[in-house]
């Protein structure tokens, strides 16, 4: 029986927080890369944890607008409770982007749901994926059961204000449980970004010049002026 336990503690340990890298082709010429981290509560650890699956491939998803997926029909059962958001890496120091952590935390009527996510990036209403996750568990309203992608926009991103929506999926029928935007969170909302391809620092050449010609011509002057002082 101790044993048992020691071993429960130790999965339980292991499982608290799962994380993964995966490029995501997002559109043609569009990469993103994402590392995700599932985190489990630890009284849940020892659960039926899903193993990573993906329950559907990004380009399979088409863009949207964000007035089709406002007026879906969504479960009344299943919410996001919030989302934040981090940027970093400016290597051109002009206010955009190229890298960002993304985490949201859902919550369900249920004692525990399977579900998987889709995020996407979007300009002037419209919508574009860029991930997908892998299956993960929902527990109640626990705030110890969010997810975190940390992202890096590798090519095909110009510098804009870039809004974000999630799109929270029933891992058992697909279908859309919730949605969470820039309507909804202001922390979704005109995020500056760009992906690497744009963010290139800004480099300048400085050319110093000397003419040892004139320098030693007013050298020369210089000591000889030294000279007649001296003798006086």
């Amino acid at each position: 029986m101790k044993n048992q336990r020691v071993t429960q503690t130790i999965l339980a340990a292991t499982l608290m927080s799962l994380s993964f890298i995966a490029f995501s082709s997002a559109a043609s010429g569009k990469e993103v890369a994402v590392s995700e981290t599932i985190n489990t509560p630890e009284l849940n650890a020892a659960d039926n944890v899903p193993t990573r699956v993906k329950k559907k491939d990004l380009s399979s998803i088409a863009g949207k607008s964000g007035e089709q997926f406002r007026t879906a029909t969504h479960s009344v059962d299943y919410w996001f409770y919030d989302a934040w958001m981090t940027l970093y890496t400016d290597r051109d120091y002009d206010g955009y982007y190229a890298s960002f952590d993304l985490e949201f935390d859902a919550d369900t009527n249920y004692y525990q749901a399977p579900v998987y996510a889709i995020v996407y990036l979007g300009t002037n209403d419209y919508y574009e994926a860029f991930h997908v996750t892998s299956v993960f568990n929902l527990y109640s309203d626990s705030s110890d059961d969010s997810v975190l992608l940390e992202s890096e926009l590798v090519s095909g991103y110009p510098s804009n204000d870039y809004d974000i929506l999630i799109e929270l999926i029933d891992a058992q029928t697909d279908q859309v449980l919730a949605t969470i935007d820039a309507y909804e969170d202001a922390d979704l909302s005109y995020q500056s970004m760009e992906s690497f391809d744009y963010d290139r620092p800004v480099t300048s050449e400085v050319v110093v010049e000397t003419h040892a010609g004139s320098w030693s011509m007013w050298m020369s002057l210089g000591l000889l002026g030294l000279i007649l002082w001296r003798r006086r």
